[in-house]
Protein backbone atom coordinates (compact mmCIF):
# COMPACT_ATOMS: atom_id res chain seq x y z
CA UNK A 1 0.00 0.00 0.00
CA UNK A 2 1.83 2.86 -1.21
CA UNK A 3 2.04 6.75 0.13
CA UNK A 4 3.08 9.66 -1.86
CA UNK A 5 5.81 11.95 -0.70
CA UNK A 6 5.08 15.56 -0.94
CA UNK A 7 8.89 17.01 -1.50
CA UNK A 8 11.96 14.41 -1.45
CA UNK A 9 14.34 15.43 1.99
CA UNK A 10 17.16 17.14 0.05
CA UNK A 11 14.99 20.15 -0.18
CA UNK A 12 14.53 20.89 3.52
CA UNK A 13 17.17 21.07 6.26
CA UNK A 14 18.41 17.30 7.49
CA UNK A 15 16.69 18.57 11.27
CA UNK A 16 13.57 19.93 10.32
CA UNK A 17 10.23 18.08 9.98
CA UNK A 18 9.11 19.97 6.84
CA UNK A 19 9.54 16.90 5.03
CA UNK A 20 7.56 14.51 7.56
CA UNK A 21 4.98 17.34 7.81
CA UNK A 22 4.47 17.38 3.84
CA UNK A 23 4.37 13.56 3.15
CA UNK A 24 1.50 12.70 6.54
CA UNK A 25 -1.45 14.05 4.80
CA UNK A 26 -0.68 11.62 1.38
CA UNK A 27 0.15 8.70 3.41
CA UNK A 28 -2.91 8.75 4.80
CA UNK A 29 -4.89 8.99 1.62
CA UNK A 30 -2.44 6.77 0.02
CA UNK A 31 -2.50 3.78 2.36
CA UNK A 32 -5.96 4.26 3.04
CA UNK A 33 -6.92 3.30 -0.82
CA UNK A 34 -4.10 0.74 -0.85
CA UNK A 35 -6.53 -0.77 1.99
CA UNK A 36 -9.28 -1.07 -0.79
CA UNK A 37 -7.39 -3.04 -2.95
CA UNK A 38 -6.13 -5.30 -0.50
CA UNK A 39 -9.61 -5.96 0.86
CA UNK A 40 -11.54 -6.41 -2.52
CA UNK A 41 -9.11 -9.56 -2.52
CA UNK A 42 -9.27 -10.32 1.33
CA UNK A 43 -13.40 -10.43 0.65
CA UNK A 44 -13.37 -12.28 -2.36
CA UNK A 45 -10.45 -15.15 -0.20
CA UNK A 46 -12.97 -14.96 2.81
CA UNK A 47 -9.57 -15.08 4.98
CA UNK A 48 -9.95 -14.96 8.58
CA UNK A 49 -10.19 -12.25 10.70
CA UNK A 50 -6.86 -12.00 12.35
CA UNK A 51 -5.83 -11.65 8.07
CA UNK A 52 -7.25 -8.35 8.12
CA UNK A 53 -5.77 -6.81 11.37
CA UNK A 54 -2.27 -5.93 9.87
CA UNK A 55 -3.68 -4.39 6.82
CA UNK A 56 -6.12 -2.27 9.12
CA UNK A 57 -3.26 -1.25 11.23
CA UNK A 58 -1.14 -0.34 8.68
CA UNK A 59 -3.88 1.22 6.46
CA UNK A 60 -5.36 3.66 9.06
CA UNK A 61 -3.08 3.61 12.47
CA UNK A 62 0.57 3.64 11.29
CA UNK A 63 0.66 7.00 9.27
CA UNK A 64 -0.14 8.58 12.66
CA UNK A 65 2.20 6.81 14.65
CA UNK A 66 5.08 7.30 11.43
CA UNK A 67 4.78 10.77 12.04
CA UNK A 68 5.05 10.52 15.58
CA UNK A 69 8.46 9.40 15.02
CA UNK A 70 9.67 11.64 12.41
CA UNK A 71 8.62 14.46 14.83
CA UNK A 72 10.92 13.20 17.62
CA UNK A 73 13.49 11.82 16.16
CA UNK A 74 16.66 13.74 16.20
CA UNK A 75 17.14 13.49 12.46
CA UNK A 76 13.69 13.92 11.19
CA UNK A 77 14.83 12.95 7.28
CA UNK A 78 16.20 9.44 8.47
CA UNK A 79 13.32 8.50 10.63
CA UNK A 80 11.09 9.29 7.49
CA UNK A 81 13.38 6.97 5.06
CA UNK A 82 13.06 4.37 7.89
CA UNK A 83 9.51 4.78 7.59
CA UNK A 84 9.66 4.03 3.99
CA UNK A 85 11.80 0.90 4.56
CA UNK A 86 8.67 -0.07 6.91
CA UNK A 87 6.18 0.35 4.30
CA UNK A 88 7.95 -1.56 2.41
CA UNK A 89 8.16 -4.86 4.24
CA UNK A 90 4.23 -4.36 5.23
CA UNK A 91 3.56 -4.07 1.93
CA UNK A 92 5.62 -7.08 1.20
CA UNK A 93 3.08 -8.72 3.98
CA UNK A 94 -0.03 -7.84 1.97
CA UNK A 95 1.63 -9.60 -1.26
CA UNK A 96 1.40 -12.94 0.50
CA UNK A 97 -1.44 -12.31 1.99
CA UNK A 98 -3.51 -11.92 -0.93
CA UNK A 99 -2.07 -15.29 -2.96
CA UNK A 100 0.04 -12.59 -5.45
CA UNK A 101 -3.07 -11.05 -7.05
CA UNK A 102 -1.65 -9.40 -9.89
CA UNK A 103 -3.10 -5.99 -9.97
CA UNK A 104 -3.33 -5.22 -6.42
CA UNK A 105 0.42 -7.15 -6.01
CA UNK A 106 2.01 -4.90 -9.13
CA UNK A 107 0.84 -1.72 -7.56
CA UNK A 108 1.97 -2.14 -4.82
CA UNK A 109 5.32 -3.04 -5.25
CA UNK A 110 5.70 -0.80 -8.61
CA UNK A 111 4.20 2.65 -6.31
CA UNK A 112 6.31 1.77 -3.11
CA UNK A 113 9.58 1.39 -5.49
CA UNK A 114 8.14 5.33 -7.06
CA UNK A 115 8.30 6.54 -3.93
CA UNK A 116 11.50 5.50 -2.68
CA UNK A 117 13.29 6.30 -5.61
CA UNK A 118 11.52 10.38 -5.01
CA UNK A 119 12.23 9.97 -1.66
CA UNK A 120 16.51 8.78 -1.86
CA UNK A 121 17.11 7.26 -5.44
CA UNK A 122 18.00 4.05 -6.91
CA UNK A 123 19.96 3.10 -3.69
CA UNK A 124 16.89 3.78 -1.24
CA UNK A 125 14.74 1.65 -4.19
CA UNK A 126 16.68 -1.05 -3.88
CA UNK A 127 16.59 -1.18 -0.16
CA UNK A 128 13.18 -1.00 -0.13
CA UNK A 129 12.86 -3.98 -2.71
CA UNK A 130 14.92 -6.09 -0.91
CA UNK A 131 13.03 -5.54 2.46
CA UNK A 132 10.09 -5.86 0.57
CA UNK A 133 11.34 -9.52 -0.07
CA UNK A 134 11.80 -10.03 3.50
CA UNK A 135 8.07 -9.09 3.98
CA UNK A 136 7.03 -11.51 0.88
CA UNK A 137 8.64 -14.15 2.89
CA UNK A 138 7.46 -13.49 6.14
CA UNK A 139 4.12 -13.45 5.07
CA UNK A 140 4.56 -16.85 3.46
CA UNK A 141 5.50 -18.20 6.78
CA UNK A 142 2.73 -16.22 8.34
CA UNK A 143 -0.47 -16.57 6.34
CA UNK A 144 0.59 -19.99 4.41
CA UNK A 145 1.01 -20.42 0.51
CA UNK A 146 -1.66 -19.32 -1.38
CA UNK A 147 -1.49 -18.82 -5.18
CA UNK A 148 -4.46 -16.81 -6.62
CA UNK A 149 -3.01 -13.95 -9.35
CA UNK A 150 -6.02 -13.71 -11.37
CA UNK A 151 -7.51 -10.19 -10.79
CA UNK A 152 -11.45 -10.74 -10.23
CA UNK A 153 -13.29 -7.38 -11.83
CA UNK A 154 -14.39 -6.13 -8.00
CA UNK A 155 -10.08 -6.22 -7.33
CA UNK A 156 -9.81 -3.71 -10.50
CA UNK A 157 -12.17 -1.68 -9.93
CA UNK A 158 -11.04 -1.13 -5.96
CA UNK A 159 -7.31 -0.67 -7.79
CA UNK A 160 -8.61 1.82 -9.59
CA UNK A 161 -8.66 5.40 -7.60
CA UNK A 162 -4.81 3.96 -6.46
CA UNK A 163 -4.13 3.45 -9.75
CA UNK A 164 -5.37 7.13 -10.85
CA UNK A 165 -5.07 9.13 -7.99
CA UNK A 166 -1.13 8.36 -7.19
CA UNK A 167 0.15 9.00 -10.74
CA UNK A 168 -1.61 12.37 -10.47
CA UNK A 169 -0.31 12.67 -7.03
CA UNK A 170 3.48 12.49 -7.44
CA UNK A 171 2.71 14.73 -10.64
CA UNK A 172 1.73 17.23 -8.53
CA UNK A 173 4.32 16.92 -6.07
CA UNK A 174 6.93 17.00 -8.65
CA UNK A 175 5.57 19.89 -10.17
CA UNK A 176 4.97 22.17 -6.98
CA UNK A 177 8.80 20.86 -5.76
CA UNK A 178 10.12 21.63 -9.64
CA UNK A 179 8.72 25.37 -9.17
CA UNK A 180 9.63 25.58 -5.74
CA UNK A 181 13.65 24.45 -6.88
CA UNK A 182 13.68 26.91 -9.82
CA UNK A 183 12.53 29.90 -7.27
CA UNK A 184 15.01 28.95 -4.87
CA UNK A 185 17.58 28.92 -8.18
CA UNK A 186 16.75 32.16 -9.03
CA UNK A 187 16.97 33.25 -5.52
CA UNK A 188 20.11 32.06 -5.78
CA UNK A 189 21.42 33.79 -9.02
CA UNK A 190 19.84 37.01 -7.44
CA UNK A 191 21.84 36.73 -4.55
CA UNK A 192 25.05 35.67 -6.42
CA UNK A 193 24.82 38.78 -8.44
CA UNK A 194 23.25 41.35 -6.24
CA UNK A 195 24.82 43.51 -2.61
CA UNK A 196 22.06 42.70 -0.02
CA UNK A 197 21.89 46.03 1.28
CA UNK A 198 22.14 47.88 -1.52
CA UNK A 199 20.00 45.60 -4.38
CA UNK A 200 22.73 46.78 -6.84
CA UNK A 201 24.94 44.16 -8.82
CA UNK A 202 27.63 43.23 -6.29
CA UNK A 203 31.36 43.93 -7.20
CA UNK A 204 32.39 40.58 -8.45
CA UNK A 205 29.13 40.67 -11.25
CA UNK A 206 29.89 44.27 -11.91
CA UNK A 207 33.68 44.23 -12.56
CA UNK A 208 32.25 41.47 -14.93
CA UNK A 209 30.02 43.84 -16.13
CA UNK A 210 32.93 46.70 -16.35
CA UNK A 211 35.24 44.14 -18.33
CA UNK A 212 32.44 42.67 -20.80
CA UNK A 213 31.94 46.36 -21.78
CA UNK A 214 35.83 47.29 -22.09
CA UNK A 215 35.81 43.52 -24.61
CA UNK A 216 33.01 45.49 -26.61
CA UNK A 217 34.71 48.51 -26.88
CA UNK A 218 37.93 46.97 -28.37
CA UNK A 219 35.80 44.73 -30.50
CA UNK A 220 33.71 47.55 -31.89
CA UNK A 221 34.58 50.62 -30.75
CA UNK A 222 31.25 51.25 -28.83
CA UNK A 223 31.32 54.27 -26.89
CA UNK A 224 30.82 53.53 -22.71
CA UNK A 225 31.57 55.60 -20.05
CA UNK A 226 32.62 54.14 -16.03
CA UNK A 227 31.18 56.60 -13.21
CA UNK A 228 32.56 55.90 -9.97
CA UNK A 229 30.57 57.03 -7.11
CA UNK A 230 31.60 58.33 -3.21
CA UNK A 231 29.53 59.31 -0.15
CA UNK A 232 31.43 62.00 1.34
CA UNK A 233 31.89 61.96 5.06
CA UNK A 234 30.15 58.33 5.36
CA UNK A 235 32.20 57.56 8.60
CA UNK A 236 31.15 60.84 10.47
CA UNK A 237 27.85 59.88 9.39
CA UNK A 238 28.31 56.46 11.24
CA UNK A 239 30.04 57.96 13.94
CA UNK A 240 27.37 60.64 14.57
CA UNK A 241 24.06 58.96 13.65
CA UNK A 242 24.72 55.07 13.95
CA UNK A 243 25.12 52.31 11.65
CA UNK A 244 21.44 51.96 10.97
CA UNK A 245 21.44 55.74 9.44
CA UNK A 246 24.90 54.64 7.58
CA UNK A 247 22.30 51.56 6.14
CA UNK A 248 19.66 54.15 5.64
CA UNK A 249 22.21 56.21 3.63
CA UNK A 250 23.33 53.78 1.46
CA UNK A 251 19.86 52.54 0.32
CA UNK A 252 17.98 55.23 -0.12
CA UNK A 253 21.47 56.94 -2.36
CA UNK A 254 20.90 52.97 -4.28
CA UNK A 255 17.15 53.86 -5.08
CA UNK A 256 18.15 57.17 -6.51
CA UNK A 257 20.83 56.04 -8.42
CA UNK A 258 18.22 53.21 -9.93
CA UNK A 259 15.48 56.11 -10.30
CA UNK A 260 18.31 58.13 -12.71
CA UNK A 261 19.57 55.72 -15.04
CA UNK A 262 18.39 54.03 -18.28
CA UNK A 263 17.83 50.62 -18.50
CA UNK A 264 21.13 49.75 -20.25
CA UNK A 265 22.57 50.74 -17.45
CA UNK A 266 24.69 48.60 -14.91
CA UNK A 267 24.78 50.27 -11.44
CA UNK A 268 26.58 47.94 -8.76
CA UNK A 269 28.42 48.49 -5.15
CA UNK A 270 31.45 48.85 -5.31
CA UNK A 271 32.43 48.28 -1.84
CA UNK A 272 31.47 49.95 1.52
CA UNK A 273 30.08 53.62 0.75
CA UNK A 274 31.43 53.37 -3.14
CA UNK A 275 29.75 53.01 -6.02
CA UNK A 276 30.05 52.41 -9.51
CA UNK A 277 27.83 52.82 -13.02
CA UNK A 278 28.89 51.39 -16.65
CA UNK A 279 26.91 53.21 -19.08
CA UNK A 280 27.18 52.03 -22.52
CA UNK A 281 26.41 53.84 -25.34
CA UNK A 282 27.15 57.10 -23.44
CA UNK A 283 30.32 59.63 -23.83
CA UNK A 284 32.04 61.23 -20.93
CA UNK A 285 30.03 64.48 -21.45
CA UNK A 286 26.57 62.98 -21.89
CA UNK A 287 27.39 60.63 -18.45
CA UNK A 288 28.19 63.72 -16.54
CA UNK A 289 25.40 65.53 -17.55
CA UNK A 290 23.49 63.15 -16.35
CA UNK A 291 25.60 62.43 -12.73
CA UNK A 292 25.36 66.49 -12.14
CA UNK A 293 21.04 66.39 -12.42
CA UNK A 294 21.93 63.30 -9.80
CA UNK A 295 24.10 65.33 -7.35
CA UNK A 296 21.55 68.16 -7.57
CA UNK A 297 18.64 65.75 -6.87
CA UNK A 298 20.40 64.37 -3.69
CA UNK A 299 20.48 67.90 -2.29
CA UNK A 300 16.39 68.21 -3.53
CA UNK A 301 15.88 65.14 -1.54
CA UNK A 302 18.07 64.40 1.68
CA UNK A 303 19.38 61.24 1.76
CA UNK A 304 19.39 61.26 5.75
CA UNK A 305 16.37 63.10 7.28
CA UNK A 306 17.12 66.77 7.89
CA UNK A 307 20.22 66.43 6.37
CA UNK A 308 21.96 67.23 2.98
CA UNK A 309 24.83 63.84 2.69
CA UNK A 310 26.57 65.16 -0.45
CA UNK A 311 28.51 62.49 -2.85
CA UNK A 312 31.51 62.86 -5.31
CA UNK A 313 31.34 61.29 -8.72
CA UNK A 314 34.79 60.47 -10.41
CA UNK A 315 33.85 59.86 -14.44
CA UNK A 316 35.85 58.28 -17.35
CA UNK A 317 34.93 57.41 -20.89
CA UNK A 318 36.89 54.61 -22.99
CA UNK A 319 39.69 55.50 -25.03
CA UNK A 320 42.72 53.57 -27.27
CA UNK A 321 45.04 55.02 -24.73
CA UNK A 322 43.32 52.55 -22.07
CA UNK A 323 45.18 49.15 -22.47
CA UNK A 324 42.60 47.43 -20.01
CA UNK A 325 39.33 47.36 -18.04
CA UNK A 326 41.77 47.67 -15.05
CA UNK A 327 42.95 50.82 -16.34
CA UNK A 328 39.98 52.15 -17.15
CA UNK A 329 38.48 51.52 -14.10
CA UNK A 330 41.85 53.08 -12.17
CA UNK A 331 40.88 55.93 -14.45
CA UNK A 332 37.30 56.71 -12.99
CA UNK A 333 39.15 55.84 -9.85
CA UNK A 334 41.54 59.48 -10.11
CA UNK A 335 38.93 61.13 -11.40
CA UNK A 336 36.94 60.18 -8.05
CA UNK A 337 39.66 61.40 -5.49
CA UNK A 338 40.19 64.27 -7.69
CA UNK A 339 36.53 65.38 -6.99
CA UNK A 340 37.13 64.72 -3.75
CA UNK A 341 40.61 66.54 -3.60
CA UNK A 342 38.89 69.82 -4.85
CA UNK A 343 36.60 69.64 -2.38
CA UNK A 344 33.85 67.10 -2.93
CA UNK A 345 30.20 67.19 -3.82
CA UNK A 346 30.71 67.57 -7.27
CA UNK A 347 31.22 65.80 -10.54
CA UNK A 348 35.07 65.32 -12.27
CA UNK A 349 35.35 63.88 -15.60
CA UNK A 350 38.78 62.65 -17.17
CA UNK A 351 39.90 65.15 -19.91
CA UNK A 352 38.59 67.95 -18.68
CA UNK A 353 39.79 71.14 -17.08
CA UNK A 354 40.85 71.32 -13.47
CA UNK A 355 40.44 74.74 -11.34
CA UNK A 356 43.39 76.28 -11.26
CA UNK A 357 45.97 75.44 -8.66
CA UNK A 358 48.29 77.60 -6.96
CA UNK A 359 52.09 76.96 -7.52
CA UNK A 360 52.42 76.22 -4.05
CA UNK A 361 49.92 73.21 -4.01
CA UNK A 362 50.95 69.93 -4.14
CA UNK A 363 49.08 69.15 -7.24
CA UNK A 364 50.51 71.73 -8.93
CA UNK A 365 53.25 69.76 -10.70
CA UNK A 366 51.00 67.55 -11.78
CA UNK A 367 49.46 70.56 -14.22
CA UNK A 368 52.54 70.60 -16.38
CA UNK A 369 51.35 67.33 -17.62
CA UNK A 370 49.12 69.06 -19.73
CA UNK A 371 51.41 70.45 -22.71
CA UNK A 372 53.65 68.03 -23.44
CA UNK A 373 56.09 70.85 -24.57
CA UNK A 374 55.90 72.31 -20.81
CA UNK A 375 57.11 68.51 -19.77
CA UNK A 376 59.53 67.92 -22.21
CA UNK A 377 60.74 71.33 -21.38
CA UNK A 378 60.58 70.66 -17.26
CA UNK A 379 62.42 67.03 -18.17
CA UNK A 380 65.17 68.48 -19.93
CA UNK A 381 66.13 71.35 -16.69
CA UNK A 382 65.55 68.34 -14.67
CA UNK A 383 68.34 66.36 -15.94
CA UNK A 384 70.71 68.58 -14.52
CA UNK A 385 70.92 66.62 -11.96
CA UNK A 386 68.46 68.37 -9.36
CA UNK A 387 65.53 65.64 -9.49
CA UNK A 388 64.69 62.32 -11.03
CA UNK A 389 60.82 62.00 -12.93
CA UNK A 390 58.93 59.87 -14.49
CA UNK A 391 55.50 60.29 -16.31
CA UNK A 392 53.04 57.07 -16.43
CA UNK A 393 49.54 57.00 -18.44
CA UNK A 394 46.88 55.37 -16.43
CA UNK A 395 47.56 52.11 -17.72
CA UNK A 396 50.88 52.76 -16.07
CA UNK A 397 53.12 52.58 -19.30
CA UNK A 398 56.20 55.10 -18.95
CA UNK A 399 55.57 57.89 -21.14
CA UNK A 400 58.63 60.00 -20.21
CA UNK A 401 61.37 59.68 -17.77
CA UNK A 402 64.76 61.86 -17.47
CA UNK A 403 68.09 60.64 -17.71
CA UNK A 404 68.11 61.25 -13.85
CA UNK A 405 65.54 58.92 -12.99
CA UNK A 406 66.82 56.20 -15.33
CA UNK A 407 69.99 56.07 -13.70
CA UNK A 408 68.65 56.67 -10.16
CA UNK A 409 66.62 52.95 -11.11
CA UNK A 410 68.72 51.43 -13.38
CA UNK A 411 66.12 51.12 -16.05
CA UNK A 412 66.61 48.88 -18.85
CA UNK A 413 65.54 50.12 -22.35
CA UNK A 414 63.35 47.24 -22.32
CA UNK A 415 61.49 48.49 -18.97
CA UNK A 416 58.14 50.15 -20.63
CA UNK A 417 55.91 50.24 -17.04
CA UNK A 418 56.01 50.51 -13.61
CA UNK A 419 55.88 47.39 -13.06
CA UNK A 420 58.68 46.78 -15.36
CA UNK A 421 60.89 49.15 -13.43
CA UNK A 422 60.18 47.90 -10.03
CA UNK A 423 60.55 44.48 -11.08
CA UNK A 424 64.28 45.29 -12.64
CA UNK A 425 64.91 46.89 -9.23
CA UNK A 426 63.75 44.07 -7.13
CA UNK A 427 65.60 41.21 -9.50
CA UNK A 428 69.09 43.19 -9.21
CA UNK A 429 68.68 44.90 -5.77
CA UNK A 430 69.39 48.87 -7.41
CA UNK A 431 67.25 51.61 -7.30
CA UNK A 432 64.52 51.49 -4.49
CA UNK A 433 64.71 48.99 -1.36
CA UNK A 434 62.00 46.02 -2.14
CA UNK A 435 62.09 43.81 0.90
CA UNK A 436 58.69 41.89 -0.47
CA UNK A 437 59.53 38.93 -1.48
CA UNK A 438 56.17 38.59 -3.94
CA UNK A 439 56.95 41.34 -6.20
CA UNK A 440 53.58 41.17 -7.89
CA UNK A 441 52.00 41.73 -4.38
CA UNK A 442 53.88 44.41 -3.63
CA UNK A 443 52.70 46.25 -6.91
CA UNK A 444 49.43 45.80 -6.13
CA UNK A 445 49.84 47.24 -2.72
CA UNK A 446 51.62 50.25 -4.52
CA UNK A 447 48.77 50.64 -6.50
CA UNK A 448 46.21 50.59 -4.26
CA UNK A 449 47.95 53.44 -1.76
CA UNK A 450 48.15 55.65 -5.32
CA UNK A 451 44.80 55.02 -5.90
CA UNK A 452 43.61 56.22 -2.38
CA UNK A 453 44.99 59.63 -3.00
CA UNK A 454 45.55 62.27 -6.26
CA UNK A 455 48.66 63.22 -4.45
CA UNK A 456 51.33 61.78 -1.67
CA UNK A 457 54.45 62.22 -0.31
CA UNK A 458 56.66 59.32 1.50
CA UNK A 459 60.81 58.31 2.04
CA UNK A 460 61.85 55.66 0.14
CA UNK A 461 64.90 53.80 1.04
CA UNK A 462 67.72 52.88 -1.76
CA UNK A 463 69.61 49.46 -1.69
CA UNK A 464 72.79 52.08 -1.61
CA UNK A 465 71.56 53.15 1.91
CA UNK A 466 70.25 56.94 0.46
CA UNK A 467 66.90 58.62 1.87
CA UNK A 468 65.33 59.95 -1.13
CA UNK A 469 61.91 62.23 -0.78
CA UNK A 470 59.36 61.00 -3.45
CA UNK A 471 56.06 62.81 -4.88
CA UNK A 472 53.27 61.71 -6.55
CA UNK A 473 51.06 63.26 -8.54
CA UNK A 474 47.52 61.32 -10.14
CA UNK A 475 45.71 63.03 -12.89
CA UNK A 476 43.51 62.99 -15.50
CA UNK A 477 46.06 61.55 -18.04
CA UNK A 478 48.02 59.60 -15.78
CA UNK A 479 50.28 60.20 -12.93
CA UNK A 480 53.75 61.50 -12.23
CA UNK A 481 56.35 60.43 -10.16
CA UNK A 482 58.77 62.78 -8.51
CA UNK A 483 62.17 62.04 -6.98
CA UNK A 484 64.24 64.84 -4.88
CA UNK A 485 67.52 63.79 -5.19
CA UNK A 486 69.31 65.34 -2.22
CA UNK A 487 69.39 62.73 0.53
CA UNK A 488 66.88 63.40 3.00
CA UNK A 489 68.22 63.52 6.63
CA UNK A 490 66.53 61.04 8.44
CA UNK A 491 66.09 63.12 11.76
CA UNK A 492 64.44 65.76 10.07
CA UNK A 493 61.05 66.01 10.36
CA UNK A 494 58.13 65.78 8.25
CA UNK A 495 58.50 62.99 6.14
CA UNK A 496 54.35 62.02 5.49
CA UNK A 497 55.76 58.08 5.39
CA UNK A 498 58.61 55.70 5.01
CA UNK A 499 58.27 53.09 2.50
CA UNK A 500 59.91 50.68 0.34
CA UNK A 501 59.73 52.61 -2.57
CA UNK A 502 57.24 54.62 -5.35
Amino acid sequence: MPKTPMVPPDATPVHSTAFARAIFWPRVIGLALGFLAVASVLHERSAPWWFWVGPVVHGFLWPHLAWQLARRAPDPQQRERSNLLIDHFAGGLWVAAIGFNVLPSVLIVALMAMDSMIVGGSRQMLRGLATQAVGVLAGLLLFGVYWQPASAMQTVLACLPLLVLHPLSVSYTTHRTLRKLNQQREELAHLSQHDGLSGLYNRRYWEQRVKDEFARFVRTGQVATLVLIDIDHFKRINDSYGHAAGDQVIRRLSDLVRASLRDIDVPGRYGGEEFGIVMPQTDPQAAAVAMERLRLRLHQQPLLDGEVVTVSFGVAGLSRDLASHEAWMRLADQMLYRAKHEGRDRVSTAGEAQPPSRVDEPGALGLLTRDPRALAGLLAKLDSGAAAVALYDPADRLVLANATFIALHASPPVAHSFGDVMRHCHARRRGPRIDADDIEAWLRMADAKRRSRPYRSFVVDMWDGRLFKVDETSFDNGWLLYVSVPQVNADAAPAPSREASA
